[in-house]
């Protein structure tokens, strides 16, 4: 291969796009990130497709993610990069901000977005998200990935994509997710919902709304071994009945963070996305559906890569059983599938956290030859 180039932000405008409930995204776009050849920047502007002779990597971000997968302030920023595992040397390394987002892409923040009476976002799902990324593909003339792999919401986003194009997914390493959203999900989801319902800026400015979402999603994405070491009881500032206690500290700075980077109606739309994740359910496509019913789930029956599926053993948001489940059914059709833990007091955010074991399972998760 060539030299590597520096990583870079482009812009796609892409066909539109009929919605899984039924609304219509006319005016589709998304913001995409790569890294990967010196020549690849040059073709993107160009509107070329991008060199068949790299191996593309797709990685898919989580909730409140952006396109930004590597680099300064990537979100993979140690996994990332010349000499790391997933290295631009090697492969060309691709992310796009999920439809439904604020970064970029088509979403509730876009006056053109459609939405429901009331004026809360269009309902989205998986298979939505999953169709605009292969869209995208489309449109930079990727036709296979080596590796499709993301965390959470991307793990679901994922298993779609390789689902709608088996042909076209190598490897298959989704992170802390599942084949379906548990009741569990989407009841914690509701919850963050009504938060949100009971701002009385709703549904166009939910400031406070988003602020005590998000404390409450962090208490799902972490777990009390961790908190207990890094927060315990600690009191902020000596014993005193309005002292508050520095988790309390913790979770207000969490949800200001948010407020001051994303968009309410974009967590409402994504949530959406969330809750009605079921690969058992075929999406609306042109094909004759029937004939692709092989097993007890739709999208698993047709999932067609090498699976490495990542638990970790502390999430209590994706129970690890998830990921287990998911790769007896795919090796009960016969597919090459494992399943891996990831060991950590953090919880459910680990795979942002312990970049020694997520690099050890990424280069796993790659084909031979493009491991480090």
């Amino acid at each position: 291969m060539g030299n590597v180039g520096a990583p870079f932000l482009f812009d796609l405008a892409l066909p539109g796009l009929t919605l899984e409930a039924g609304s219509r995204l006319e005016h589709h776009h998304v913001r995409g990130w790569c890294w990967g050849q010196e020549t690849d920047a040059a073709a993107v502007r160009a509107r070329r497709p991008l060199s068949p002779t790299v191996p593309t990597v797709l990685i898919v971000h989580a909730l409140t993610g952006d396109a930004r997968a590597g680099g300064p302030e990537g979100w993979w920023e140690p996994l990332i990069g010349p000499g790391r595992v997933l290295d631009p040397q090697r492969m060309r390394l691709l992310c796009f901000n999920l439809l439904g987002s604020c970064y970029g892409s088509s979403g509730p923040v876009d006056a053109d977005f459609p939405s429901r009476p009331g004026g809360t976002p269009a309902t989205l799902t998986t298979w939505d998200q999953a169709r605009s990324l292969l869209l995208a593909l489309d449109a930079l003339g990727v036709r296979e990935l080596a590796l499709c792999t993301g965390g959470s919401l991307g793990a679901m986003v994922a298993l779609c994509v390789a689902a709608l194009a088996p042909g076209r997914v190598e490897r298959l390493a989704p992170i802390a997710g599942a084949a379906q959203a548990s009741s569990w999900v989407v009841g914690f989801n509701h919850v963050a919902r009504e938060v949100l319902r009971m701002d009385p800026g709703f549904p166009r400015d939910v400031r406070r709304g988003l602020d005590v979402a998000r404390q409450l999603a962090m208490l799902t994405y972490r777990a009390e071994p961790a908190l207990e070491v890094q927060q315990g009881r600690q009191l902020l500032d000596g014993w005193g009945p309005e002292q508050p206690y520095r988790v309390q500290t913790y979770l207000k700075h969490q949800g200001e963070k948010l407020v001051r980077r994303f968009d309410g109606r974009s967590y409402l739309a994504l949530l959406d996305a969330m809750d009605h994740h079921d690969l058992s359910r075929p999406p609306p496509l042109p094909e004759p559906q029937e004939s692709w019913r092989h097993g007890p789930s739709w999208g698993l029956s047709r999932i067609q890569a090498d699976v490495l599926a990542v638990g970790i053993d502390t999430d209590v948001l994706f129970l690890p059983h998830h990921m287990a489940r998911l790769v007896d059914e795919l090796r009960g059709q016969g597919r090459s599938a494992e399943v891996a833990h990831l060991t950590s007091p953090h919880g459910h955010d680990a795979f942002l956290i312990e970049w020694d074991q997520m690099a050890a399972l990424l280069s796993r998760s790659l084909p031979p030859g493009l491991r480090s």
